[in-house]
This record gives structure tokens, sequence and C-alpha cells, in this order.
């Protein structure tokens, strides 16, 4: 038992350090390339949205705290993700002595010591697996929760986004964690703080606002009386009520409107779905769909004489886009149909080199045109459907060895995110659907496992 506990421990150390050490390699690999964005030079490293929404919102408020402005008066508009720019600011403030992210007279968007922030992104996410591990060991087989956090730590698909300046990374670190938490949960207060952490993950990606709908669903099952399952659940809306106040009283207290939804999920659907919608309803080019959808925001522009300087005026702006947008689509369910559908589709094709790729190619046109994106097409169109039937066995296998109530939160989890984030046509969307997918397909890799050693041990 001595030598099987180091030897366990051992692997966990290899582990933690070979990751380091792939993205070290990945960085020194990169570190060096270049792209330019609005005038400014910057590292291939950081993403699309890292340079348009996290960096310039992080980098106001460093500019914020340099000015001696107070927390709940600083930052700039509510854009994307609340918590994660907050984070970098943070982490600049700590490692950095607050050094400004978008140098003036250099013309050059840097994080420094970015290389650290990624480190810290694979040791949370190394530390929630542990923490997932002793959960899953109290009510699982010991060698298939061992199973499941070594397949979800080595995971390609997953790791790589480890590696990048998204808020994936620590959103799936959150995801773990929360299984542990309502694993472990008993009374009101951890549900209140199960609430609040909700509101956390919120903070970091606004999908998880519907997710107590299946956290309700993991409490009704629990043993116990109808009045303890509901003041339960109370808690927990208690809980992210509390995180919507405060995300809301900043905007308040900052520019005077109360709000707590980010102004690009508002747009979103007429840029993803609606100008689709345009486009097959009247038989238009793509461009001509873009020019109509222009033309209407010009018109609510000048009818309501708003500015878009002006964050108030934005704030309205994007309530009416997002109204006219569900119009449409409503409007026109079977064309909405047949392109979300295809969206979906598109997304749920597992990509193991997205981030890669990403900080390799400039755009999107340039990769689509590489050899590289031909090839890997091949390679995940192979193992999608490997993914999914694996999967697929190891939920049947599931019914037996799982508890029902977290099988029917694991399952809906995959439903969840699945249909809440994959509407967007795009992959990076389908991973935390297929982080819980990946507990099934451990299930079905540890069946085979026992299959194999059954029939080894009757052959000896």
């Amino acid at each position: 038992m001595y030598f099987k506990n180091h030897f366990n421990f051992l692997i966990l150390i290899f582990i933690l350090i070979s990751s380091i050490l792939i993205a070290n390699l990945y960085f020194n690999k990169f570190e060096s390339s270049f792209f330019e964005r609005n005038g400014y030079k910057h590292s291939s490293l950081y993403q699309e949205d890292t340079i348009s929404y996290y960096f310039p919102q992080s980098n106001k408020l460093i500019e914020d705290k340099n000015k001696n402005i107070k927390f709940f008066e600083s930052g700039s508009e509510y854009t994307n993700s609340f918590l994660y720019p907050r984070l970098i600011f943070i982490f600049n403030n700590l490692v950095n002595k607050n050094k400004k992210i978008f140098d003036e007279e250099e013309k050059i968007i840097i994080l420094k010591n970015d290389k650290l922030f990624i480190y810290l992104q694979i040791i949370i996410f190394y530390i929630s697996l542990i923490i997932l591990y002793f959960s899953f060991s109290k009510i699982l087989e010991k060698k298939l929760s061992k199973i499941i956090c070594l397949i979800l730590f080595i995971n390609p698909i997953i790791f790589q986004w480890h590696l990048s300046f998204y808020t994936e990374s620590l959103y799936l670190s959150f995801l773990i964690l929360l299984t542990s938490f309502l694993i472990k949960a008993k009374n009101l207060i951890d549900y209140f703080l199960i609430g609040t952490f909700v509101g956390i993950m919120y903070m970091q990606r606004t999908i998880t606002f519907l997710y107590p709908l299946v956290i309700f669903i993991y409490i009704m099952l629990l043993d116990e009386n109808l009045v303890k399952k509901i003041f339960k659940f109370l808690c927990i809306i208690g809980g992210l009520t509390l995180i919507l106040v405060i995300i809301g009283l900043h905007n308040y207290k900052r520019v005077g409107i109360f709000y707590y939804t980010p102004t690009q999920t508002k747009l979103d659907l007429q840029r993803y779905v609606e100008v689709d919608v345009i486009k097959k309803l009247k038989k238009i080019s793509i461009d001509d769909a873009r020019k109509e959808l222009d033309n209407f925001n010009t018109n609510i522009l000048k009818n309501l004489k708003l500015d878009l300087s002006k964050e108030n005026d934005r704030i309205i702006f994007s309530n009416l886009v997002q109204k006219n947008s569900l119009k449409n689509i409503i409007n026109n369910k079977i064309i909405t149909f047949k392109i979300i559908s295809k969206n979906y589709f598109h997304s749920a094709i597992l990509n193991p080199v997205q981030v890669y790729f990403e900080v390799k190619f400039e755009n999107w046109y340039e990769y689509s045109n590489s050899p590289e994106h031909k090839f890997w097409l091949i390679i995940r169109l192979i193992i999608t459907p490997i993914f999914f039937i694996f999967s697929g066995f190891g939920f049947f296998f599931s019914i037996k060895k799982v508890d029902m109530k977290l099988n029917l939160f694991i399952f809906l989890s995959i439903c969840y995110f699945f249909i809440f984030g994959c509407w967007l046509p795009n992959t990076r969307y389908f991973v935390p659907s297929q982080l819980f997918m990946s507990i099934y397909f451990s299930i079905c890799l540890l069946q085979i496992i026992k299959y194999f050693e059954k029939n080894l041990f009757k052959r000896s």
C-alpha cells in the first residue's frame, strides 16, 4: 500500500510537470510570432476575443486604478465576461505591478509574464480534478474515479483551452468544482454557497444563467421531503441573485444603469442567426443580408438619436436589436431550425487543434485554405463518431454504476450546454458538454479494461 500510494503520487506530479512543459514548448514556439490589429502589434498567442474584449477591459481597470477610481466605479461596459478581465487585472496587479497591457508609445499589446497566467490555469484545473477524485471515490469505484480524472486531464480537446486566453479553461475548472460541491452538499448554507458559486460561473460565462434548472432536477431526486428540497433550491437562487445584484449595482454605480446581461449576448442573435435567416428568406447573398441589417441598425440610431459612444445608448440599442432579432427568428421558425441544426452539427465535431491553429494562422480564411485544415477535418470526422460511440456505451453502463441523481445531472449537463451553447457555430462551445461526456467515455473504457483483464486472467 505504501509503494502504491507513492507511485500514484509520482504519477500525479509527472502529469502536472509534463503539462507545464508542454505549455512551455507551446509558448516557445509561438511567442515570437506577432499579428496586428487596429494599429497595435500583439503576440499570436492572444486570441481575437482576448484582444477585442478581455485585454481592453483589463487595461481600463489598470488605468482606473492608477487614477484612484473606486472599484465600483471602475471598468468599462459589460460586453462579454465580467470575471475574466478582472482576473487578468488582479494577476497583472500582483505580478506586473499594474503595468499597462496596451503600450501606446510602442503600439504593442502585451501581458507581461503571460506564461505564468497559463501555468496558473493548468494548476487550477489540476487541483479541481483532485477534488473531483476525492468526491467521486466516495460514491464510485476508485479505479473508475482515477480513469475519469486522468481522461479529463489528458484529453487534448480539453487541455488545449488551458493554453489559451479564453474563458474556457477556468470555466471547465468551475464546472468540475461545482460537481464536487453538489456531491458533498448537505445543509442550506452549502446550497447557498453553491448558488453563489453558480453566480461566479455566470460572471465568467453567461451561459450559466439557466443552469440552476439542471441543479433543481438533481435536488428533486434527493431522498428528502419536498419542503427541504424547495428550500435548498431557493438557497441556490438566493446565492445566484446575490451575484447578479452585485454586477447590476456595479454597473449602476459606474454608469447609472442597473443591468447584469452583457451587451454582446444581445447582439449575437443578429450576427450569427438572424443574418442567415434574412439571407435564406429573401434569397440574397450574405453581404446583402448584412447590409440590410446594418441599415436597420442605422435607422434605430437615427430615429432615436442614439450615440454609440455613450454606454447608456449602446444598451438601449442592443436591447432593440435583440428584440428585432427574436421577432425575425420566431416568425421564420422553419428557416431558423435548419440554420441552427447546421450550427449544432458543426459545433459537435470535435476539434483538438482549434487553439493551435488560431495561434498559427491570423484569420479563418487563411486557415480554411491551408492543407492542415483539410487534413485535420478528416481526423476530426474520424475521432468524433468514435468518441460519441464510446460515450454512448458508457452511458448505458452508467445506469448500473452511477447513482441516478448524479447520472441525470451529468446527462442533463451535456444536453444543457449543447442546447444553449452550440447554436453558435463554434466547436469551442461544445467543450463543456464534451467534459461531461468524457465521464461516460471513461466508464466505457473501464468496461473494456475489465473485459480484457477477465479474459487474460482466464487464459492464464
